[in-house]
């Protein structure tokens, strides 16, 4: 987490600051005075460990890629909390202090939660949109209602430069058949976050990869009816992303190989993917459009014009039922701002309001390809 909000020790928690003396970290006020945190215990502030010294919370650790910080313990192999965990498709049994066990089971399918889905996560067929105050939501759009599922407290760095600086905040996101949300942040870091509790933990992906420094993101099933899929993202360098270029990501984040490139247009690209092997891009601004993409060689193979959308601040695109809905924040005739959902039909090509006003920013949308191709409504 960026800031340490939940722990109380002696009165509130007032200041957390980075004091001189290599990692030292003084919590609260007077927290240098003796009692201001009681000996030996312990926190964690994202993925750093910290210990109570002389009244100050000292960094013990920085836990790696994988681990999981946990008070009391330190850097653990697993969350002791939860008797299993996943590892791509395994099942492994996690000990009381958070010591990876034996592989309990491999999935036929897919693995979320510490089990298996048999393919799609519970709940997974709904899209999932997160806000610019970091606030996960799920829509329906059967309803076209959102549910709050909670706030996202993943520990990313700074923005990159040239998009402003200043602490990162969700950019994109993607969600897989097993229920996990890939959450890009305007640093460039790739986390996984549990779209049921929440919990966060950074990819291996490396911030700028392949030159993809910023970049949509959608997940699409390799063939018709299929359930393995393919996480594919249109972006780049920060500062061209009006143009850009499709690439794909290991299901392990670990690597990105390009495709091809995409045509310029006014605003980066976000994707979305269907159960039908299709994969859709849409574009913002005031030439507006929805895309079917190519995903062997990148570049559009079919294109439907938008209504003039205006200058657009924060947009997403998902799927569903094959219908397509766009997120979108943009300037009203009052120069305030308003931030809408419209329903796309790529059958008669019709764009229609779907919420007038949904009261939030959103700035990703993920939908897995669990979600249905056809709609009876």
């Amino acid at each position: 987490m960026r800031v340490l909000l939940s722990l109380l020790l002696v009165g509130s928690l007032v200041a957390c600051d980075d004091a001189a003396d290599g990692g030292l970290v003084v919590l609260g006020d007077g927290a240098a005075s003796a009692g201001a945190c009681p000996a030996g215990t312990s926190t964690c502030q994202g993925d750093r460990y910290l210990v109570c010294v002389d009244g100050r919370f000292v960094e013990q650790a920085v836990c790696a890629v994988g681990a999981t910080c946990k008070p009391g313990i330190g850097c653990a192999d697993c969350d002791p909390d939860q008797a299993t965990f996943c590892d791509g498709a395994d099942v492994v049994a996690c000990s009381p202090d958070g010591v990876r066990g034996a592989v309990v089971q491999t999935c036929d399918d897919a693995c979320a939660n510490g089990a298996c889905t048999g393919g799609c996560a519970p709940g997974n067929e709904l899209i999932y949109v997160v806000d610019s105050d970091d606030r996960l939501h799920t829509f329906d759009p059967r309803t076209e209602r959102f549910e709050l599922r909670g706030r996202l407290d993943c520990p990313a760095g700074q923005t990159w430069a040239a998009f402003g600086g200043g602490p990162a905040s969700p950019f994109s996101m993607a969600v897989d058949r097993s229920g996990r949300a890939w959450v890009l942040y305007s640093s460039g870091e790739l986390f996984w976050v549990d779209t049921n509790t929440l919990a966060c933990q950074r990819s291996p992906f490396q911030p700028g990869d392949g030159g993809f420094e910023l970049f949509g993101m959608g997940f699409v099933s390799d063939a018709p009816g299929r359930p393995e899929e393919t996480l594919f993202v249109a972006g780049g360098r920060v500062g061209q992303l009006g143009g850009g270029s499709l690439a794909r990501i290991d299901r392990g984040a670990v690597s990105i190989t390009a495709v091809g490139g995409l045509p310029a247009a006014e605003y980066g690209a976000e994707l979305t993917g269907n159960a039908n092997a299709e994969l859709f891009a849409f574009r913002p601004g005031n030439a507006s459009y929805v895309a079917l993409l190519d995903k062997a060689r990148g570049g559009e193979s079919q294109r439907w014009a938008l209504p003039a959308l205006g200058e657009p601040s924060a947009w997403a695109f998902a799927h569903w039922g094959g219908r397509y809905y766009v997120f979108i924040t943009a300037r009203d005739a009052r120069g305030g701002e308003l931030s809408r959902v419209l329903r796309f039909d790529p059958d008669d090509g019709s764009t229609q309001l779907a919420v007038d006003d949904t009261g939030r920013r959103v700035v990703g949308a993920g939908v897995s390809t669990c979600a249905p191709v056809v709609s009876n409504f």
